[in-house]
């Protein structure tokens, strides 16, 4: 170490200050690196379709549908439902009328635009829910799945429908159509008279 000169010693330092360098660097494209996977992942999970099940009451009445709609901003392609029971609206079983015989749980749907819906009659509760009637008719919980495609990629969801927590709840009043109807009927009044 004595026999170094000044030149010497700034090419070692030199030599570290560049050695420390590029491990920062390395560091910020590493890091970099993770922060775009996760923008992509991010913006994938935006512009995505998704394909939701659920039940939903018709507003002011107790009649049950059974929805499915692309909630996300992209088509939904080569979509596949499949109900894992049937189900017969009413409690009636009939001919063509087993929901998870329709066509679209059995055909695949070329493509489901965002925001489309699809409803299916259930029925009305106190038919679903009235003593005696058989689950092989109307399930109280099945599952809905839906297997599609986007830019690419696979999904696989599936949606536990439980028909239960329904049973003695009231009819969804929408207040706007309340109104309409008590305008509507004033109205008949007064031409009456």
């Amino acid at each position: 170490m004595m026999g170094m000169t000044n030149t010497d010693w700034l090419t070692l330092a030199l030599v570290v200050i560049t050695a420390i360098y590029a491990w920062a660097t390395f560091r910020i494209l590493r890091a970099n690196e993770a922060v775009v996977s996760a923008m992509k992942e991010q913006t994938e999970a935006q512009l995505r379709p998704y394909v939701v099940a659920s039940v939903a009451p018709r507003i002011g009445t107790t009649l049950m549908l059974l929805e499915i709609q692309n909630a996300g901003r992209s088509p939904a392609t080569n979509l596949r439902l499949r109900m894992d029971k049937d189900f017969y609206p009413h409690a009636e079983k009939r001919d063509g009328e087993n929901i998870a015989a329709l066509s679209a749980f059995t055909e695949p749907i070329e493509s489901l635009a965002p925001g489309t819906r699809m409803q299916f009659i259930l029925g009305v509760g106190g038919t679903i829910f009235a003593p005696g009637v058989a689950d092989s008719l109307c399930p109280k919980v099945f599952t809905v799945s839906a297997t599609y495609e986007h830019a690419g990629r696979a999904y696989d969801e599936e949606h536990t429908i439980d028909l239960r927590p329904m049973l003695r709840s009231a009819a969804m009043q929408d207040p706007v159509a309340e109104e309409v109807k008590r305008l509507r009927e004033s109205l008949e009044k007064l031409l009456k008279r």
